[in-house]
Order: structure tokens, then sequence, then C-alpha cells
């Protein structure tokens, strides 16, 4: 491996000349013997970052087809990024359960309202809350629906009372588009 220095048809140059291979790190030129191809086989973990990298694509390749999806993909998209990747990213990223807001709002009866926090590459699918007693039974489950003014805020509405409330769990289960899940936990 040599560095490239004071040769200005050489610097900067990145690629390969015969068998030379020329890169840049950290704005230096260098040159090093073009290698061969790699004869090891990969290891479990590098296979299963392939199969990831595949399943992530191949969701990005069909969601780009829907010019619904795309359209929701290009409007998520950051800069510089085209629709694709911002498909490729949301496969690859779970939602982030970031708030179970019930401190003043829970009060086990019938009508209760909290709020939940739930953020997302684009959007998340749909949201799922239990809620369990302190001795562990399941006192109801539902759907909590979207905020229509903020797409990240969702509501949960209590249908069933829970007379104790110390020690009773909320368990909330975020879906996205991609079909990554997430699960939290709050104990009252």
């Amino acid at each position: 491996m040599g560095y490239i220095k004071d040769n200005n048809m050489m610097e900067g140059m990145s690629g390969t000349v015969g068998k030379l291979l020329f890169t840049v790190r950290k704005d230096k030129t260098i040159s090093s013997p073009k290698r061969g191809p790699n004869t090891k086989p990969p290891t479990a973990e590098q296979q299963a970052v392939q199969l990831n990298f595949e399943r992530f694509s191949a969701y990005a390749q069909e969601a780009i087809t829907d010019p619904v999806t795309k359209l929701l993909y290009q409007k998520g998209a950051k800069r510089g990024q085209t629709a694709f990747n911002a498909a490729f990213s949301d496969a690859a990223t779970p939602p982030k359960i970031l708030d179970i807001d019930y401190d003043l709002s829970y009060k086990g009866l019938v009508g209760d309202v909290f709020k939940l926090l739930v953020k997302d590459v684009v959007r998340v699918r749909s949201v799922k809350v239990r809620i369990l007693s302190a001795a562990g039974a399941e006192l109801e489950q539902g759907d909590a629906v979207p905020n229509a003014d903020t797409g990240n805020f969702w509501k949960y509405t209590v249908t069933t009372a829970n007379p104790v409330l110390p020690g009773s769990r909320i368990l909330i289960t975020a879906t996205d588009l991609p079909g990554n899940v997430t699960n939290a936990e709050k104990v009252i």
C-alpha cells in the first residue's frame, strides 16, 4: 500500500488501473494491489445481514410499485432520498413507542382516554393496547386510533373498569407498513 503525494494527475483518483487499486481515505489517495474475489464462505451473521438486506430491498421494490404507497414514501423521504430509499429505511427500522401518557387521564373508569406517542419512518399501520390487572388477568384489548391532527399521536379509550390500578400493566404493540413490530409495557 502506498500514498500518492504531490502527483496532480493521481490525486483524488479512485478505481483500478491494471493490477492497481486506487482509493481515497481521509483526503489521501492510496494505491494497493488489486484483490481477487473473496472465497471464504459467509459467516452466519453475514448471511443474516444479507438476508435482511434482500428482504428490505424486496419490500422497497414492492412498495414503490403501488402509486399511493410510493407517494407516501416520497413525502416521507429525507433530503436526497428517493421513495425507494425511504421504503428501504422503513423496512429496516421498527416503529418507536416514545410515550404512554396515562398519568392524568386513566383512573380505571370506562371512557378514560390515554395517549400514545408512536413514530416511524413514514407512518404506523396499527397500535394495539392490552390492559392487564395486577394479578395478570387480561381486562381488555383493542385498537388505538390515530389522532387526525398529528399522525404520531394515538388515543385509546378504555372499555372495562379497573378497580385496582396499582400493579396493572398496559401493553402496547405497534406495527408499521412493512410489518415491523415493537412492544412496550408500562406498569401503573
